[in-house]
């Protein structure tokens, strides 16, 4: 049902030493690193839909102000219009693990070491909106003025970004982008009828032939939780 060919014109290589940050825009990214043994912790990004490029970009100018919003409330979606899911049911708990997520983000995203940046689009499989091309090329181009923002922002970054999606896009030659190509032969009509728990093991298999690691499709749900 599923294949994919990888877009690298600028010739990126994986290293060896490197640190995985699941980047939107939903949970797939997440849960596909964990598939491929390359997530072992959590990060503010990981559990968040629909997060775009551009409001990664608007919390990384603001450093996570208003990050989480008002849950003893009831209140999920923030200040940035994206919902904060699997939010732990202790709600007190969930804050401190959002505190802990933002503060690993931040010291990462200032070490030396070699970041993978993941970002899915898996709702081409199931929503026409995300197959139109002017929408793909608007989210590509956000995500374009997300590294040179954080290029900017942070000097020494030492990154790459693996952009799985269903559209081949022209990547500059100053862009650390790795686009991987996705393709399917059946597209849905809505979500409950597509197989989106495959697509997200298809990805981890791609990362997993891409980081040389091993499949682990046993999830545990604690890993959601730290």
């Amino acid at each position: 049902m599923f294949s994919y060919v990888i877009n690298n014109p600028n010739n990126f290589v994986i290293n060896d030493d490197y640190v995985v940050i699941p980047f939107g825009h939903r949970c797939s990214s997440a849960i596909a690193c964990k598939f491929a043994s390359i997530r072992n912790f959590s990060l503010p990004f990981d559990w968040t839909m629909p997060l775009f490029p551009n409001k990664i970009q608007k919390v990384l100018e603001n450093n996570f102000d208003d990050f989480i919003p008002d849950v003893h409330n009831g209140i999920f979606y923030n200040k940035y219009d994206f919902l904060l899911a699997h939010f732990n049911p202790n709600i007190n708990d969930g804050i401190e693990e959002y505190k802990r997520r933002i503060y690993r983000f931040i010291d990462i995203i200032n070490q030396s070491k070699k970041i993978y940046f993941v970002y899915i689009n898996e709702d081409y499989l199931y929503d026409n909106n995300f197959r139109q091309d002017e929408f793909n090329f608007n989210i590509f181009n956000e995500m374009l003025e997300l590294e040179k923002f954080m290029k900017d922002k942070y000097i020494n970054i030492n990154y790459n970004i693996l952009y799985f999606n269903f559209k081949h896009h022209n990547i500059p030659t100053n862009s650390n982008i790795i686009n991987i190509v996705l393709h399917t032969t059946n597209l849905y009509d809505n979500e409950n009828d597509a197989p989106f728990n495959d697509l997200r093991i298809y990805c981890g298999k791609i990362l997993v032939e891409l980081f040389n690691t091993n499949l682990n499709l046993e999830c545990d749900i604690n890993v959601f939780y730290n």
